[in-house]
């Protein structure tokens, strides 16, 4: 790793004989050849990540294959939409960071060693992207984002679901996913429209702000 390097640029020799848009395309329809290739290639560098929350080699196993197995389960689930060179790594690595602070939060948790003190002294401290505010901040829009997607997982609708969280997390327009879903643009409206009430509901119930009610 060079000095200027982040922990989770593409791995060397990653995309030897295939371009970025081909890797995506190949864990999205779970090819065992380019999946397989991908864990192997990228498990040093979440790895690496992991190193900055916990000293103990176990557990930077367990939560790098959790991290990788989940974020290649997304893929799989129509969760990331290629758009241009370089996207798909630059989502990958906001990812990687946020499902680390989602299990060592539920680690803290489990352990009943979850406080705020804790969040502020140690967390953001070590959180890449800097010390202070600005990694608290970081760690309190994970935890937003966090919040919204347990939400998202309630929906009964896998396509609702999907749809909400490439609008929401990607930055897609409505007529980009009705693109990429084969679906018509009227009928991902919809979906929308939906969805946001149900997460609305569901996310001020969350916060104590209203009563939770079925979608």
């Amino acid at each position: 790793m060079t000095a200027n390097r982040l922990p989770l640029d593409p791995p060397d020799g990653l995309t030897d004989g295939l371009n970025e848009a081909e890797l995506v395309a190949g864990l999205a329809r779970r090819d065992p050849d380019v999946t397989t290739e991908f864990l192997q290639r990228t498990h040093r560098s979440v790895y690496a990540l992991t190193a900055r929350l916990t000293h103990d080699p176990d557990l930077r196993h367990d939560w790098t294959g959790d991290i990788l197995l989940r974020i290649v389960n997304e893929l799989g689930r129509g969760r990331f939409v290629y758009q241009w060179p370089g996207c798909f790594w630059s989502w990958f690595q906001k990812r990687s960071y946020f499902l680390l602070l989602n299990i060592h939060s539920d680690y803290r948790r489990q352990n009943d060693r979850w406080t705020t003190g804790e969040i502020g002294e140690e967390l953001a401290d070590r959180f890449p992207g800097g010390q202070g505010p600005d990694g608290q901040k970081m760690l309190e829009d994970a935890e937003a984002r966090r919040t919204v997607e347990e939400c998202l997982e309630k929906l009964p609708s896998e396509d609702q679901r999907r749809a909400l969280s490439l609008i929401l997390f990607e930055g897609l327009s409505y007529q980009e996913v009705a693109d990429h879903s084969g679906t018509a643009l009227n009928t991902v409206r919809s979906w929308i429209r939906r969805s946001r009430a149900a997460v609305r509901k569901c996310v001020a119930a969350v916060y104590g702000l209203g009563p939770e009610e079925p979608s």
